[in-house]
């Protein structure tokens, strides 16, 4: 009897060939292969073609703004006024509302009785005051010199009188003497009174400026505090420096926060000016910005109580604005007051001017 062999593992399945099967999964991976390195491929020159521009665009290539506030004004605004006619203690400025050349009193029919009415801009009615100031300190001399005058007129004898020194003496005159040949003495009499009337205008004149000048200083201070609490608005000027390699542009609203304490603060809404001009910044270049608010009259009562309360105090506020990508940007901390940080550069400069002197630099 033969033993059992079990043949099973020789056996080959029907159609069935190693050989075969394995060139087949050789051409199966090298195809795999093939499908993956196009992938990687299309990836990388996806990457290259979209992610690196974009990344260019939104990092590399992004505008770069640095806003710095130079300073903050506040002004009055152009349709501010005050009606002198309706104040006595400015009743003296009307001396210098259309002065003439001898700086008589006017009339209402020598000003525009409109403009008195309806009122002068602040910036006028002090050149009035300004005009007053320099008339007070003017007045002395004059005095003195027509003084003289006066005495040289009545100095003069009817015995030596003539038509020539006649004339000479009614030069400053607003109406002028007659020399009459015959009455020397009524000729000589009427060309002293008129002197003396020109030094007793000068002395009244000196007198009532004296007096009431300086009521309608601290009139025009009361007057230009309350108009600057209610018809003021703010002017911003800030560098806007762009570092970056593209131009872009800043759009025309903007916000001025002031900071008035922990968690406390007020909003000061601002408007880009010359906007045509002066919105775009180009790829490293610098721009001068100048933002302007509406009259404070228009602001709720609550902050224009603040404003007027902290303006000038030692507060900060700060400029943010917003570009046509949407970016937002704060500027620098300055003082809520005028002129102060002007103040502080120049003390700064002060102080390095100072350093070369030292060094023997300057």
């Amino acid at each position: 009897m033969r033993p059992f062999v079990n043949v099973a593992p020789y056996r080959t399945r029907v159609g069935f060939c190693p050989g075969r099967h394995r060139r087949l999964s050789i051409r199966l991976r090298v195809r795999s292969q093939a499908v993956m390195d196009s992938v990687a491929f299309g990836s990388n020159w996806l990457v290259r073609r979209f992610a690196i521009p974009v990344w260019q665009t939104f990092f590399l290539n992004a505008p770069k703004l640095e806003v710095e506030i130079s300073a903050i004004m506040r002004s009055l605004s152009q349709s501010a006024t005050i009606p002198i006619n309706d104040y006595s203690e400015l009743e003296i400025l009307k001396l210098f509302a259309n002065p003439s050349p001898r700086y008589r009193l006017l009339t209402d029919d020598d000003l525009e009785e409109r403009e008195l009415t309806s009122g002068l801009k602040i910036e006028r009615t002090e050149a009035l005051l300004n005009r007053a100031r320099q008339q007070l300190r003017d007045l002395p001399d004059q005095i003195e010199e027509r003084r003289k005058e006066t005495e040289k007129v009545q100095a003069l004898s009817p015995s030596t009188f003539t038509r020539y020194e006649c004339e000479r003496f009614n030069q400053p005159l607003p109406d002028e003497v007659e020399f009459d040949p015959v009455n020397k003495e009524e000729t000589l009499k009427a060309l002293s009174e008129r002197y003396q009337k020109r030094l007793d205008e000068v002395i009244k004149r000196y007198a009532d400026l004296q007096a009431h000048l300086p009521t309608a200083e601290r009139k025009i201070e009361v007057l230009r505090a309350e108009l600057t609490d209610k018809r003021s608005f703010f002017t911003v000027s800030a560098s806007l420096i762009n570092s970056g390699r593209t131009n872009t542009a800043i759009k025309v609203p903007a916000l001025l926060r002031v900071s008035i304490g922990e968690g406390n603060y007020v909003d000061i809404k601002l408007t880009l000016k010359d906007f045509e001009n002066k919105s775009e910044i180009s790829a490293n270049g610098t721009s001068i910005g100048i933002f302007e608010s509406p009259e404070i009259s228009s602001f709720p009562e609550d902050d224009r109580r603040l404003i007027n309360t902290y303006w000038g105090q030692s507060v900060s506020a700060r400029l943010y604005i917003e570009d046509i990508y949407a970016r937002a940007y704060g500027s620098n901390r300055i003082a809520f007051a005028e002129g102060l940080y002007q103040k502080i550069i120049y003390d700064r400069l002060a102080q390095v001017a100072s350093a070369d002197k030292s060094r023997g630099r300057v």
